[in-house]
């Protein structure tokens, strides 16, 4: 009785230890790079093709998100507000993971929440793979060519985004 009592015990904190892992993340880590922002040529809400090469010329704040996710949620919230602080010196796009229009707009994640915010779809996920996509949000920030400069894991507040944005714009 005691062994079996044990065996949940220790599957029970196993089975948490994957939810919590899963909810948030790997972790809101952070990597510097200096790679160009993968390419994609993806549809926006009105079926319109965007092509990463369209946001050359200003730095571009690129978030991976889902609808289903809460920290995306909040994620497109602070860049609605750093779009609105920045204007038109940033691009922010925002990529959804394999969700169609109708999902998207029924949940209205989108719609409600970031003006000036580019949004596309991404229906096989393809982009999220080729960011080595891990976490929820994922978000790229790169400078003027196109070039990755961080790559955040994670939700991140306002205050250290507004840093980032600056120092992009300081290139």
């Amino acid at each position: 009785m005691m062994i079996r009592g044990s065996a949940v015990l220790i599957m029970g904190a196993a089975a948490f230890s994957l939810a919590a892992f899963l909810w948030y993340g790997y972790d809101a880590s952070e990597k510097k790079e200096d790679r160009p922002l993968p390419e994609f040529a993806l549809k926006n809400y009105t079926g319109g093709e965007v092509r990463q090469s369209d946001f050359l010329g200003k730095p571009i704040i690129l978030v991976v998100w889902a609808s289903w996710c809460p920290f995306c949620a909040e994620e497109l919230e602070h860049l609605s507000v750093m779009q609105k602080e920045f204007g038109e010196a940033i691009n922010v796009v925002a990529i959804n993971r394999a969700e169609s229009r109708d999902v998207v707009m029924r949940r209205s994640i989108a719609s409600d929440t970031a003006t000036g915010t580019i949004f596309l779809l991404d229906p096989d996920d393809m982009y999220y793979r080729a960011i080595g996509g891990f976490a929820m949000p994922e978000i790229l920030l790169a400078d003027r060519q196109g070039m990755i400069r961080l790559h955040k894991r994670g939700l991140v507040n306002q205050e250290e985004m507004r840093r980032y944005i600056q120092d992009l714009l300081a290139l």
